[in-house]
């Protein structure tokens, strides 16, 4: 065998007969392609000049290293066929047995990190450290098992000799062979970076390059799978100057917006817009906004950071969102604002919904990287992202380098739990990778300023809001909407007979009703119950509906289809005089430019009546609207959210301060959460032990423990066309996530959902194939309706 016969990869089952992906080429791609993405990212960062040195050379070292045992003997004769199987010897210790030999810690960790289990632990590695030595037969210093053996089981659970002896023995393999293996990668690939560096107590660094390696790696091999030639990275197409004058352009031209009436509210809203493009630029890297609702915080701050964004020559613009339905209506507004004639709305805007990563080379086609100019995406993925060590998932984190950000609604993003090591990994982005930060609320929540949720590295940030315009529109907020409660719990029947016998007491114009309620189960069942009662059919169009129901057990291609019904009634409509209701989940309670004139909370949290509350009269185009707080008597149909009951006793604690409406909201909402945090010395343990495991480099327990939704869920799609094409190994991505939900397993498993073929190892369920799935109902359509009739024929279903 000659240098330049070492394979990488083996040709695909759609091409055999091509030759495969010789070792040397795929160094040379990744390096072609890595380096010039690292250079890009390094001119964002405050680093000096040496240290930006040392880590592009402990990237290229990665590169160059990471698959050096794939130039083993016994791994060469499986890719080349003479062997059957897989891997004989681990590809990736090698490369780490070099890396401790130069004491380059980093580059180690990566090196490590580039297969699952990802980033390691540095608590984890020591104790292995130690329990290799007690539990094998080796005179080898200590120091020198440093992420050495294999990858899988290194935590120590299992303490028998055997155990050890496995990892030994992949150690001393590599040893045996290693001085080849230098050989054989210094004739194939040239010369590597020999240099130490120690592993920074800051993770995110880790976390930075093992993406580098990640895209670049994962790029090389999938251009080789579909058989298209490899390009150097380049920045997309960003032209900030030109969205910001698009965005002032859709703003002054709007004619059927409050911009076009003299009313009190659009002048401030107005103000508020020339505050934002107007307003001196400072130094600043994180600022707040804490509008209230119907300023149009969407169009402001994002005027605002697209100026940041001109100032920094930022490298992408994001918007999280807490929920998927505000994702759907930002991109609407982008692609009507900042969108530039000529361009591919989805090129250059990406819309990311919930997380779907498949793992095998085939799919990962389909997961989202994060490299589109504008993304917009949930705080589920985007937060989760900034704490994982998997390699799969940190393979977009490098597109946050250098951009700007937008947190909308940031008081429902995340548990308080995790504040504090959020906090500080987004003040190391905006610190040290060049990121520009904006916290927006209607209900704000300053927690970064706060001792009790994130202690010594607090910090006061600017308002975007001038206080001048806070005081304008604080007199106008308190006669734009009452609240009231119903005392005593309710029963379903008996909410939705109020709510029907109090239709005539709705204004004449635009009467509609919203209903909250606290799972996506209560929404569906009461949805239905309602629609029976109002005598709705079954198969009724949307436009017809007199109930409308919106929740996540909606895929989000219906979701949008019922917001866009929603504010197709908005505007003049054969609705304006007629009664109508939308039942839903939280899911519309932030961030949803939505309009009702009388709305029903069931008890949840301060933040979350707040939010609610800005979605009745909320232009303040009635005389008044009305907010009611209720707790329902729960059964098998409408399920207590057990997660509430601490945040609804401290609702009833704050209750007579907000209906006064005298204190501020923000400080109404700072103080129900800490007071909520405070009852659970549980969760204050917790989220001292995570700072504490992301302070000491335990990217593991970091990663299994930072989760913005405890829920073990799967994908599970429930259109039969995308089922079909993911069957047959090809389905964009954007279909599989616009025609699927997420179920928690333990609802899968009831249900006895079947997985998709070809997607077993991704947990990817199909839904259609065991019940029915529509659009008014989602997947509680193939659970209701069976219900019902096996009630209505006495338990019997023929």
């Amino acid at each position: 065998m000659t240098l330049s016969d070492f394979i990488a990869h083996t040709p695909p089952e759609h091409d055999a007969g091509r030759e495969p992906h010789y070792y040397p080429i795929h160094i040379s791609e990744m390096l072609e392609y890595g380096l010039p993405l690292f250079e890009c990212l390094l001119r964002y960062t405050s680093f000096d000049g040496a240290t930006k040195q040392r880590l592009l050379n402990t990237y290229k070292a990665a590169i160059m290293l990471h698959d050096m045992g794939k130039l083993d003997d016994d791994n060469q004769a499986v890719f080349s066929g003479k062997s059957k199987g897989r891997l004989p010897v681990d590809h990736i210790d090698a490369g780490i047995a070099i890396a401790n030999e130069m004491l380059n810690e980093l580059l180690a960790w990566v090196i490590r990190g580039h297969h699952a289990p990802g980033l390691p632990s540095k608590t984890d590695e020591k104790n292995f450290r130690r329990k290799i030595k007690q539990n094998t037969d080796t005179s080898y210093d200590k120091d020198f098992y440093l992420l050495r053996g294999k990858r899988h089981h290194r935590d120590g659970d299992s303490q028998s000799k055997e155990h050890f002896e496995a990892h030994l023995k992949t150690i001393e393999l590599t040893e045996r062979r290693l001085s080849e293996y230098k050989h054989r990668q210094l004739a194939c690939c040239g010369e590597f970076p020999i240099l130490e560096c120690k592993l920074p107590q800051e993770g995110i660094t880790a976390r930075i390059l093992l993406s580098c390696l990640v895209e670049a790696d994962h790029t090389s091999s999938a251009n080789y799978h579909e058989n298209i030639q490899m390009k150097r990275f380049e920045l997309p197409a960003l032209r900030w100057q030109e969205r910001l004058d698009c965005l002032n352009e859709y703003v002054n031209g709007l004619d059927k917006t409050p911009y076009a009436q003299k009313t009190v509210r659009n002048q401030i809203r107005h103000d508020f817009y020339q505050e934002c493009i107007g307003q001196s630029l400072s130094d600043e890297k994180v600022y707040m906004c804490s509008a209230p609702v119907g300023l149009g915080k969407t169009t402001s701050v994002t005027a605002f950071l697209l100026r940041k964004a001109i100032q920094q020559d930022a490298s992408r613009l994001f918007i999280i969102a807490p929920f998927t339905n505000i994702i759907s209506q930002t991109v609407l507004t982008l692609k009507k604002s900042i969108l530039l004639n000529g361009e591919d709305a989805e090129r250059v805007i990406a819309e990311c919904h919930h997380k779907v990563e498949f793992s095998s080379k085939e799919m990962r086609q389909y997961s989202t990287n994060w490299q589109a100019p504008i993304v917009v995406t949930t705080a589920v993925q985007f937060f989760e992202t900034l704490a994982s060590a998997q390699p799969t998932t940190l393979r977009k984190l490098h597109g946050l380098v250098g951009a700007v950000i937008f947190i909308d609604e940031s008081h429902a993003c995340l548990p308080p739990k995790l504040l504090k090591t959020t906090w500080n990994l987004l003040k190391l982005f905006s610190e040290q990778w060049g990121c520009q930060i904006v916290f927006s609320s209607g209900s704000m929540v300053e927690y970064w300023n706060d001792d009790f949720f994130v202690g010594d590295i607090k910090k006061q940030i600017p308002d975007i809001l001038s206080s001048g315009i806070s005081n304008r529109v604080g007199e106008i907020e308190k006669a734009r909407v009452s609240f009231e409660r119903i005392e005593q719990a309710i029963t379903k029947t008996d909410l939705i007979q109020k709510i029907t016998n109090s239709i005539h007491q709705l204004p004449k114009e635009k009467p509609s009703v919203l209903v909250i309620v606290n799972t996506v189960q209560s929404a569906a069942y009461f949805a239905h119950s309602l629609a029976v009662t109002c005598q709705q059919q079954e198969k009724t169009p949307i436009r017809q509906r007199k109930v409308l129901h919106l929740s996540t057990g909606l895929a989000p291609m219906d979701r949008d289809n019922i917001l866009a019904e929603i504010l197709r009634r908005q505007e003049t409509s054969e609705w304006d005089n007629t009664p109508w209701f939308l039942v839903a989940t939280s899911c519309v309670e932030a961030g949803v430019d939505i309009d009702f004139a009388v709305g029903y909370r069931e008890r949840c949290s301060v933040s979350s009546f707040l939010q609610t509350a800005g979605r009745i009269n909320r232009h303040g185009k009635r005389l008044s609207g009305v907010l009611y707080d209720f707790g329902f008597i729960h059964d098998e149909e409408i399920l207590r959210h057990p997660s509430f009951e601490d945040s609804s006793a401290i609702f009833n604690q704050l209750w007579d301060d907000l209906q006064s409406q005298n204190n501020s909201f923000t400080e109404l909402t700072t103080t129900a959460l800490r007071k909520e945090f405070s009852r659970s010395k549980q969760n204050q343990e917790f989220a001292e032990t995570l700072f504490q495991n992301e302070f000491k480099n335990n990217f593991q327990q970091v990663y299994r423990e930072f989760k913005v939704i405890n829920a073990n869920t799967a994908t599970v799609v429930v259109n039969a066309s995308v089922v079909e094409a993911l069957e047959r190994g090809y389905a964009d991505w954007r279909l599989v996530q616009k025609h699927s939900v997420q179920l928690w397993f333990n609802k899968i498993g009831k249900l006895e959902l079947k997985k998709i073929r070809g997607c077993e190892n991704d947990e990817v369920y199909s839904w259609i194939d065991s019940y029915e799935y529509d659009d008014f109902l989602g997947i509680y359509s193939g659970l209701i309706k069976p219900m019902q009739i096996f009630k209505n024929c006495g338990g019997v279903i023929n």
